[in-house]
């Protein structure tokens, strides 16, 4: 009878990241966006290239170095590229029932609306009677915890008329002018009526470049590495670094503000479940919106 020698492959463990590494993780990934956006569109314009060119060029390509970023830091850490290692390191494993009503209750919070935060609560009293693992006590305080966030959003959310006087900086007219071609009836300068190709390929720089880049570098990677450092505050920590990442479109300090509780509550969720489809689920619907509005465009006679 043969022998087979098994050889079992040991991946080494997350790297913890302290403060001061997110914090320069977060500002030079952030960096990128803004030498793309004030650097390269400006020049891209002098040079009259078309506005849907551009597009691919200062923002659809940065969102899809994300993704590259995500995968080089994985190979670096030494692991292989095979599914199985591939979804342990980005957390990518299946969700239980409770996870999913997490899930709902946080992609309702950032979606929005009138009654969004109470909807939210409750499926969160949901989880929370559906999750066994945890004690009695411990579940109590959470809803406890989560309805004293829910509170404080308010009030951040009723502070926009003071905040949005304070400026953090000035938007550069070519990105105003970039901006302003995400139109109702044309996206970059080409007519949606009847453009049907042009949601589709919005579909897919949304989950394959926006919602895939910033999930796997952000959730997938980066977040179990600040838990390693940080612990159980390291979703606070990555929240308010997320939200700050974005200041390459945020002129005052209410654009800035206002992203907080949601991007905390998407960290919060993704660590307390260790788990990266509730950010890619809630940030895809989150980030909708302008999708919605070319299929309008689209549609509209």
């Amino acid at each position: 009878m043969s022998e087979r020698t098994v050889i079992f492959r040991v991946n080494p463990p997350v790297r913890p990241a302290p403060l001061y590494e997110a914090a320069i993780i977060f500002a030079s990934t952030s960096l990128l966006f803004f030498a793309c956006l004030y650097l390269l569109l400006p020049l891209l314009r002098l040079h009259q290239i078309s506005w849907f060119t551009t597009y691919n060029l200062v923002l659809a390509a940065p969102m899809f170095t994300l993704v590259g970023c995500a995968f080089l830091a994985y190979h670096l850490e030494g692991r292989p590229l095979r599914w199985p290692d591939v979804r342990d390191r980005f957390r990518l494993g299946r969700m239980s029932p409770d996870t999913w009503l997490w899930t709902a209750a946080l992609t309702i919070f950032m979606f929005g609306g009138r009654y969004a935060s109470l909807v939210a609560f409750l499926l969160v009293l949901l989880a929370l009677g559906l999750d066994r693992s945890a004690s009695l006590k411990r579940r109590v305080k959470m809803a406890f915890c989560v309805a004293a966030f829910l509170a404080l959003t308010w009030g951040i959310w009723r502070a926009q008329p003071i905040l949005g006087r304070i400026p953090l900086h000035t938007l550069p007219s070519s990105l105003r002018d970039f901006l302003a071609h995400f139109a109702l009836t044309a996206f970059m300068g080409i007519p949606l009526h009847g453009q049907w190709w042009i949601a589709f390929y919005y579909l897919l720089v949304l989950l394959f470049g926006n919602i895939a880049g910033e999930e796997l570098w952000w959730r997938g990677y980066l977040l179990p590495r600040q838990e390693a450092a940080s612990g159980r505050v390291a979703w606070l920590y990555h929240g308010l670094f997320w939200a700050a990442f974005h200041l390459f479109f945020q002129a005052t300090a209410w654009d800035m503000i206002r992203m907080m509780p949601t991007c905390c509550a998407l960290a919060f969720v993704v660590q307390s479940r260790k788990n990266t489809w509730p950010g890619v689920v809630a940030h895809s619907v989150a980030n909708s919106g302008f999708l919605i509005r070319i299929v309008q465009g689209i549609v509209r006679t």
